[in-house]
Order: C-alpha cells, then sequence, then structure tokens
C-alpha cells in the first residue's frame, strides 16, 4: 500500500490507515524528520518509510513474557542485555533502519548517530521479531536477508503469534552460512547463551485464535 496523505505522526492517524503496514517513497532525511516526531514505530527500508501496524495484545503478551524469559536467561551474562523495540538496529551498509520487536547486545553496544539526539546499535548479537498477517511476507522478504548481512549477529528468532511456533535462525560458526529450526509444540524448549527456554513460557497467557477448521494440530 502506498500513501499519498501526508505523513501521519499520531497513533489515530496510523490506525486511519488500517492494519496493513504502509510504505511512503522517503529520503533518509525525511524519514529522520518523522522518526523524531511519531507516536508509533516506523522503519527505513529501500528507500522507503515504513508505518508498522499497532501491535496486537498477543504480539505484546508474546513480546513481554521474551523480555522476562531472556532477562532470567542473561542474568548471569554481564556482558549481554535485552533491548526492547524502542530501541532501533542499523544496518549501514544498505541503510536500513529496523525496529526489532527486541534485540540482545553483547558486548559494548556499538551506537550509530543517526541525527542529534537519535541514536541506534549497530551490533545486535540476537534479534526477535514477532510475526503477524501484516508483516509476515515483510519480514521474510526484506528484514530477514538483510539481518543475516550484520556481522555481529548470531541468532535471527521468528515467533508467530496466531500458533505455537518458533523459527530460529542461527549462524554457523563465522561463516555467512545459517541453519534454522523449528519449534511448534509447547513442550518444546530452545537454547539460548546456554540458557533453555520454554515455548510454553512465551506463549504464557496468550490465547491462540480458533483455527477455521476447528481442529488445532
Amino acid at each position: 500500500m502506498i500513501a499519498e496523505a501526508k505523513y501521519p505522526t499520531t497513533n489515530l492517524e496510523r490506525l486511519e490507515l488500517g492494519p496493513d503496514i504502509v510504505r511512503y517513497p522517503a529520503s533518509w532525511k525525511e524519514y529522520l524528520d518523522l522518526l523524531e516526531d511519531c507516536e508509533y514505530q516506523i522503519e527505513y527500508d529501500n528507500h522507503e518509510i515504513i508505518l508498522m501496524s499497532i501491535a496486537s495484545d498477543p504480539h505484546e503478551a508474546i513480546v513481554a513474557n521474551l523480555i522476562a524469559r531472556l532477562g532470567l536467561a542473561l542474568d548471569d551474562e554481564p556482558d549481554m542485555g535485552v533491548r526492547g523495540s524502542n530501541r532501533h538496529v542499523f544496518i549501514p551498509e544498505f541503510q536500513k533502519d529496523y525496529a526489532p520487536d527486541l534485540h540482545v547486545v553483547k558486548g559494548e553496544p556499538q551506537i550509530h548517530l543517526l541525527r542529534k539526539g537519535l541514536t541506534a546499535n549497530l551490533n545486535p548479537w540476537l534479534v526477535v521479531e514477532v510475526l503477524s498477517p501484516s508483516t509476515y511476507i515483510r519480514d521474510m522478504n526484506e528484514k530477514l536477508p538483510a539481518y543475516k548481512k550484520i556481522s555481529s549477529l548470531r541468532h535471527i528468532v521468528y515467533v508467530y503469534q496466531d500458533r505455537p511456533l518458533v523459527t530460529i535462525y542461527s549462524r554457523i560458526g563465522k561463516t555467512s552460512v545459517w541453519e534454522n529450526t523449528d519449534f511448534d509444540r509447547l513442550e518444546d524448549k530452545f537454547e539460548i547463551a546456554g540458557s533453555a527456554i520454554f515455548l510454553k513460557d512465551v506463549y504464557k497467557k496468550v490465547i491462540f485464535p480458533e483455527p477455521k477448521n476447528g481442529k488445532r494440530k
């Protein structure tokens, strides 16, 4: 969808545009101008401002669960810290500015100055995106290949919000080769920095929509 009106800055104006991602062809300066004033999350990709949709309740519940679980998993790792979506990740090679749902930095954060008063991290060790119908295609086709180009990144975690399914992409050593593993049962667990995180905790208090055929696998 290409928006034709002025850039909306308030949550109300964004809601009026509907639930889908909205794109504006724009310059980097126009993006930074909007970023300073915007009430909701935006990103910059392929010379476009990307207006993110307002998050659903399951989305935010999953993000809160993940922040809590990752915080516990990394509690004994003094050089690793969790960041929320208000902290952006900048990819300088492609001038992409993303707002992952959360990310983990290992070691001292490397800071990029977007503009005076606006900064982003350059060295995520792990990023998490909670997928939704409006973001799925972009998360898979646009953001995933870009994330894989970040040299510091070791894990990319995609979490589905409509059913128990977590897909983890992990870099093999220091190569550009990645492997992915799916976890689709609530009793499944995956490891982050040697600590186990169970899907039942990721999806704690999340109500899944009823499947169309009335049956859940």
